[in-house]
């Protein structure tokens, strides 16, 4: 009797080992490297998402952010503090670029918005870069960050 509890409890505690190990964040959510391709950052890989040292620039008042989710191994751009004035401004966008193959994705900020983000890339052994534009009104800004 002794014997079969023993063996039930190693089982038992092999099960919610492996668990524990196979459910990251970015796992659970079904996400990772080329499976997030396209996808929202915001619903899959924004919980542990940083911005490198070398990937973020002010463009006037706006703000352009590289995002990249160690998770999810995934990369994507945001801009933020992009206020504008629809019919005396050009409208602020951002672009994550891919270096390897040139994919991109690009969001612009909405209409009585401040900013925006776009789709993920795959970031698994590439680097990517964010690019954006805003329009102060009597200046343009554009500009990359650097490539992580």
């Amino acid at each position: 009797m002794k014997v079969r509890n023993w063996a039930t409890s190693l089982a038992v505690l092999g099960l919610a080992a492996a668990g524990t190990a196979i459910a990251t964040p970015a796992n659970a959510a079904g996400c990772y490297g080329s499976s997030c391709e396209g996808k929202d950052p915001a619903t899959y890989c924004q919980s542990d998402a940083i911005t490198p040292s070398n990937g973020a620039i002010w463009l006037g008042a706006a703000y352009v952010e590289l995002r990249y989710s160690p998770s999810c191994r995934a990369a994507w751009a945001r801009i933020s503090r992009a206020t504008y004035v629809p019919q005396d401004q050009s409208t602020p966008w951002v672009t994550v670029h891919r270096t390897s193959d040139g994919k991109e994705y690009t969001c612009s900020v909405p209409n009585g918005d401040t900013g925006c983000y776009t789709k993920m890339v795959n970031d698994i052994d590439v680097k990517s870069y964010a690019k954006g534009f805003y329009d102060g009104g009597a200046r343009t800004w554009s500009g990359s960050t650097g490539s992580y």
